[in-house]
């Protein structure tokens, strides 16, 4: 028996000899309750329709619900491999400066404007379908293409061709795991055609190396059993609730001292896909814009 065998039935064990966490602490210690992250869930659904909720047997964590079991989002877009990536003289490696482990990659990142205005035209983020909001938005690049000349559309029409040749697709799945009592993300990619699934090896090809087995492994999916790269929860609790304190910091500095800042938890998963893109931004699963961290 190797050693994930023998952590998963520690893990395992101990998730029946505790129980499942009913009581809220999100804002102490960066955990959810099942419940919590039910809602948590259905606002980001609710917010970011290119998520959804997908079933799962009713013996795999049965105190989630059968229709309820994770979220799914599928045909994440990931343009570039890590490893050329990870070249960019633009790009910037971040560590943690509480030696946790956790490796912060392309934190000054800009997405690609194709990936933007994609974003834009699937998420609705006003129920009212507000034309005008959508279009004072400042994440969409707009180019002026009256002032273009031919030859820079026909450069932009092959980098778009290549970039098209060279993008993988990867479905992003969010479990509730309950020895973390967190959020986790397992990830399965296709190869550039979008219909070959990648393999173990092909997925670590995105992560960029300084965190491939550090915060990045090589997991089964606890509901599809199959081969996933999976960002590993242990860090994910405290790294949540430090976000939040940053945050109740900068708005008691900038706000009158009788207002008080309460995160409200329902919005927990957006956080959580705040940071969590950052441990493998070559794959382009976060496209909120609402929560400035």
């Amino acid at each position: 028996m190797n050693k994930q065998s023998l952590y998963e039935g520690f893990k395992k064990v101990y998730n029946s000899v505790v129980g499942v966490k009913t009581t809220s602490s999100f804002h102490e210690t960066g955990t959810l309750t099942p419940m919590e992250f039910i809602q948590a869930g259905d606002e980001l659904l609710h917010k970011m329709p290119v998520w959804s909720w997908a079933e799962g047997p009713e013996n795999i964590q049965p105190f989630l619900p059968p229709n309820k079991k994770y979220l799914v989002y599928r045909g994440a877009p990931c343009y570039e491999r890590a490893a050329v990536a990870g070249n960019d003289d633009a790009d910037e490696i971040v560590e943690d400066d509480d030696d946790d482990e956790w490796i912060t990659t392309h934190a000054n990142r800009v997405l690609k404007a194709t990936t933007e205005i994609a974003a834009e035209k699937t998420i609705n983020w006003d129920d009212d379908d507000d034309d005008d909001d959508a279009n004072n938005n400042n994440n969409v690049v707009v180019v002026d293409s009256s002032r273009k000349d031919e030859g820079d559309d026909d450069e932009d029409a092959d980098r778009d061709q290549t970039e098209r040749r060279r993008c993988r697709l990867y479905d992003v799945y969010m479990v509730y795991d309950q020895y973390y009592q967190t959020p986790r993300i397992f990830l399965i990619g296709y190869a550039e055609d979008h219909v070959t699934p990648l393999t173990t090896s092909e997925m670590m090809e995105d992560v960029y190396p300084v965190n491939r087995e550090r915060t990045v492994s090589i997991d089964p999916h606890p509901f599809l059993q199959a081969a996933c790269i999976s960002i590993h929860p242990c860090r994910h609790a405290e790294t949540m609730r430090r976000m939040i304190q940053h945050m109740k910091q900068r708005f008691e500095e900038s706000s009158p001292e009788t207002a008080k800042f309460v995160f409200p938890t329902h919005m927990a998963l957006f956080l959580f896909l705040k940071f969590i893109s950052s441990a493998v931004p070559s794959i382009e699963y976060d496209l909120s814009t609402g929560i400035d961290i």
